[in-house]
């Protein structure tokens, strides 16, 4: 890499850049016939100011905060701003993004919104309501690490805890054999005998294999529309929302 000119190289350069022209213009007014020594003095001068005062400008690249300038003006460089400006734009849409995952609105929402609305929170909210709505004891997990399980549901038939693990995501995004593996150790972490997942995608067929070796049971879009979404239009008309 060349090395780059110093700070002293690029001031004359700059005053190089403003002298010039001015001995053009100089030359050019003695070969059209003017002699007068005080206009010719006075625009050479003038050109002495205006190189010195744009040499002055000229940044010391080794200061920090000189580093997006433009070496020789010194000015904030149009590129450098627009990567700044999409930056700060990139970052803004990343939060707003991420709000609007983490979002989680009122029940009576919930209740109405299409299932392609609703962020993942709210999803498992949903899953939620639904296991209360149909009388079964439930328990949420604390927010944060949750060990692979979203749901503790107590099963009146078995009489034992469910682990349940709720994923929400685009069909295209199926559910992979280590999320299986992950909820089968989890529901031991919990104290629960049996494990259910629940995705609005589908699954692998290895995660399916997986699932059936270790006895979970597996809840996909086709599960959701016809029991979670039936309630829920069901509760919605039962609470006027519909």
């Amino acid at each position: 890499m060349a090395k780059k000119p110093s700070r002293e190289a690029r001031k004359n350069t700059v005053y190089s850049w403003v002298m010039v022209p001015i001995t053009l213009i100089i030359i050019l007014l003695i070969m059209s016939g003017v002699t007068n020594i005080y206009i010719l003095g006075g625009i050479f001068l003038s050109g002495v100011i205006i190189g010195s005062f744009a040499s002055s400008y000229v940044p010391d690249m080794r200061k920090r905060e000189n580093k997006n300038k433009n070496e020789y003006t010194g000015l904030t460089s149009k590129k450098k701003i627009i990567s700044k400006n999409n930056s700060m734009k990139q970052t803004s849409n990343t939060r707003t993004s991420t709000k609007q995952h983490n979002l989680l609105r009122s029940e009576n929402e919930i209740l109405t919104l299409p299932l392609d609305e609703l962020s993942w929170r709210e999803f498992e909210r949903l899953c939620f309501l639904y296991y209360k709505g149909k009388d079964y004891k439930v328990e949420e997990t604390p927010e944060g690490p949750d060990g692979g399980v979203d749901l503790i549901v107590h099963n009146r038939h078995h009489k034992a805890k469910v682990a349940v693990q709720i994923k929400h995501r685009k069909s295209g995004n199926q559910v992979t054999v280590k999320e299986i593996r992950e909820l089968h150790a989890a529901k031991q972490n919990h104290g629960c005998a049996l494990a259910d997942f629940i995705t609005s995608s589908r699954y692998s067929n290895v995660a399916l294999q997986e699932a059936d070796k270790f006895h979970i049971k597996t809840r996909d879009i086709g599960w959701i529309e016809n029991n979670i979404l039936k309630w829920r239009d069901q509760e919605a008309k039962k609470r006027k929302l519909a």
